[in-house]
This record gives structure tokens, sequence and C-alpha cells, in this order.
């Protein structure tokens, strides 16, 4: 059941449910599958949790808007607090667990924030001795979803730290970073006495090629997690 709904950018809102008595298990990065009856039938949609399994009673998912998608179309413009739905999961083998260790590079791009902030909230409230880097690319200032919370997350420890890039022009102000996550980035954030774990989610263009270049700097392929939705 809906509790809040919370809009995060101009095209990205964010859900909190109620679980109530079910109970529910799910590993950081996973996703759901979530199913709603409308006029044109049984409709379902994968998404991921943007929660940890740290927190009892309740899962957060996030989604953004799009030209097609009936699910979501249908979570941002009908769906409000108090209605119910059925979910599934959690799901896929895009999860990080503690017994993995670290340190730890996440990278997201536009809506692929959403695993990774379930990965970095998990890592936060284990208060889990690691380093944790987070590079989060976005089309604008605008569409940066979970800013807060990322800055939250930052400011609990001195092994985390979060870099913003932006990747087109924009009338917005900003003062941060541009340019797309290059092979000059990531080495900044992968050199050290030990590589770290990587995990990738956003556009699929954006995750191959990545793949590519951290491959090119010397991390190995079993050290790098991708999240591909097809």
């Amino acid at each position: 059941t809906i509790i809040e709904i919370r809009e995060e950018t101009p095209t990205v809102k964010s859900f909190l449910f109620d679980l109530g008595e079910t109970p529910f298990r799910y590993l950081p990065g996973q996703w759901v599958d979530f199913y709603i009856e409308t006029n044109a039938g049984l409709q379902i949609g994968g998404f991921s949790i943007t929660s940890s399994p740290t927190v009892e009673g309740t899962i957060e998912l996030a989604v953004k808007r799009l030209p097609y998608g009936i699910p979501a179309q249908y979570l941002h413009d009908t769906a409000r607090v108090g209605d119910s739905f059925h979910i599934d999961g959690g799901s896929g083998k895009f999860h990080y667990e503690e017994s993995k260790g670290g340190p730890l590079l996440l990278i997201a791009g536009g809506i692929g924030i959403t695993p990774i902030i379930s990965i970095a909230r998990y890592v936060a409230a284990k208060r889990l001795d690691i380093k944790m880097d987070i590079l989060y690319s976005a089309s604008t200032p605008s569409e940066f979803a979970f800013k807060s919370a990322l800055e939250e997350i930052v400011a609990s420890s001195s092994n985390f730290d979060c870099l913003y890039t932006t990747t087109q022009n924009s009338e917005e102000p900003w003062d941060g970073h541009t340019g797309r996550i290059d092979s000059e980035l990531l080495q900044r954030y992968t050199t050290g006495d030990q590589a770290p774990l990587v995990y990738l989610c956003g556009p699929q263009p954006m995750i191959a090629d990545l793949e590519e270049t951290l491959s090119d700097i010397g991390i190995q392929r079993q050290r790098i997690n991708a999240e591909r939705w097809w």
C-alpha cells in the first residue's frame, strides 16, 4: 500500500509502500515485478528497489516517467496514497552483500541511480568499514534524483564520496563537474592498493562503453557488475 509519494526530479517519482504483515526479502540492488490492473488488462513493470533491506516493513521504488510503459505512466498519473498493489521479488543477480567486501565504486547514469542508492544506503546503514565512491551522471542538474539522500550518506562517513556530472548544456545553474564519465575520471577512482568492486547501472550504451573502459584501465571483468534493462 502506498504511504508516501515524492517528486525526486521533474521526471522521477518515488513511492514508499507499507508491506503490512507480508514477509519480503531482497538484497540491495535487486528489483521487483510490479503488477497493475488497468482497463487494458494486467500490466507488469520491473522497477529497482531504492530502499535498503535494513529497513523493515516498508519498501521504496523510484519510477521515471517515460513516453512508453503503461505501469510507469500509471504510477505517475493515477496512483495515489492508499492504493495497494501486488509485487514479486526481490529479483536479479545485480546485488551487493556485506561478504563481498570493498572498496566499492558505484556508477549511475540517469534513472540508473535506483539500485545504486539501495546499495549505498545499505553500506551506510550497516556502517561497513569500506571505501565507497559514487559517480553519478545525469543530463541536467535537476535530473539528479536522491541528491539529498546521497549527501547524507557521504556525510555519515569519511570513507564515502560522491561526484556528480552533467552531460548536456542547460540554463540551470551548475558549478559542478561536466561531461560524461570517461577514462580519466575512472582512473581517478580506481587507482590504489586494491581495485574496487564496480557496480554499473544506466543506459545500455553507457554501460557497454564503461565496461570496456574499465577493462582497458585494468579492472578485472569479474569485479565489474552491470545491471542490464532490456
